[in-house]
């Protein structure tokens, strides 16, 4: 019977053995890591160097193929895009052959009906100076006066619509009322109905429409322009936009923003504040009221009588 010690010992011996290899890798590496070797240093940039061509050799038909894809797919885009365009061209085409026509349409009805042109509007353009003022005077003051032609009652635009008129001229500076003052009334259509009304501002964001006719139903985002009655506002200026509040009534909300103007044009060709006369047009007069005074009665048979303070 062969006794078991030997190989105990035996494998004692040998893990022992690969003990003592692992602590002296360990401490090998431990050794190496805290060297600063010069040497290790060299390899590394040896094999960087030595790699670097191999490694663009490498990557070069790679970017050749991805370089070939590209290609191919903005081959097709540039199909696809070449297509839309020329879809378009013939759509622009079409357009412009009918704006032709109805150009030559609109010039033989001129000649047709003697229409007269209109006179074109003589500008002068101004910087604002001054910002819109408190609650109670809405208006600003630009560069330009009478050194510029710059009379009162002559209108002031902005590349969006009317920003108001002339009520105060200096030598250098101009006083523009702004139309969302409570103090300005301007004569306006509706362009859907062309309906007549005034446009009163309020001192705030929304015009409020007057004496417009009871027949007349202004649609939401119906645009609103001045309509020239009057003479003092040239006819055609966009002055905003119909809105509806929530009780139901309609107001305009101006197409300008009175906080950002910068630049305010002048029309300096339309005459000044215009003078009453004894004819009207395009508006019956109001009534003058009866000065006398009628005091209605009964008398005694029961009959109704009027009777004037002077008999």
């Amino acid at each position: 019977m062969v006794s078991g010690k030997p190989s105990k010992i035996k494998s004692f011996k040998s893990d022992k053995n690969f003990n003592y290899i692992l602590v002296l890798l360990c401490l090998t590496l431990v050794f190496l890591g805290k060297l600063d070797l010069i040497a290790v240093r060299n390899v590394k940039a040896f094999l960087s160097d030595f790699l670097a061509p191999v490694t663009y050799a490498l990557n070069k038909p790679v970017k050749e193929i991805a370089g070939v894809f590209e290609d191919v797919k903005s081959a097709g885009s540039l199909r696809e895009e070449n297509v839309r365009l020329k879809s378009e061209v013939r759509k622009l085409r079409v357009i412009n052959s009918k704006a032709s026509s109805q150009e030559l349409e609109l010039l033989e009805l001129r000649e047709l009906l003697k229409v007269l042109p209109e006179r074109k509007n003589q500008i002068i353009t101004g910087r604002a100076i001054t910002a819109p003022g408190g609650v109670f005077a809405n208006t600003l003051l630009i560069n330009a006066g009478k050194n510029y032609g710059i009379k009162i009652g002559q209108p002031a635009i902005s590349s969006l619509g009317l920003v108001g008129y002339v009520v105060n001229v200096g030598l250098k500076t101009s006083r523009i009322l702004l139309i969302i003052d409570i103090n300005s009334m301007i004569p306006v259509y509706l362009t859907n109905s062309n309906w007549p009304a005034v446009v009163q501002g309020q001192n705030g964001k929304l015009l409020k429409i007057k004496f417009l006719s009871s027949k007349a139903v202004p649609i939401e985002g119906e645009v609103i322009q001045t309509s020239g009655h009057g003479a003092r506002l040239p006819s055609g200026i966009n002055v905003g936009k119909v809105v509806k509040s929530f009780s139901g009534k309609f107001y305009v909300k101006p197409t300008v923003d009175f906080h950002r103007l910068t630049y305010i044009s002048i029309i300096t060709n339309k005459t000044s504040l215009p003078v009453l006369t004894k004819t009207f047009q395009d508006f019956a007069p109001l009534q003058k009221p009866d000065s006398s005074l009628s005091l209605k009665g009964l008398n005694l048979s029961g009959k109704r009588i009027f009777e004037s303070p002077e008999d």
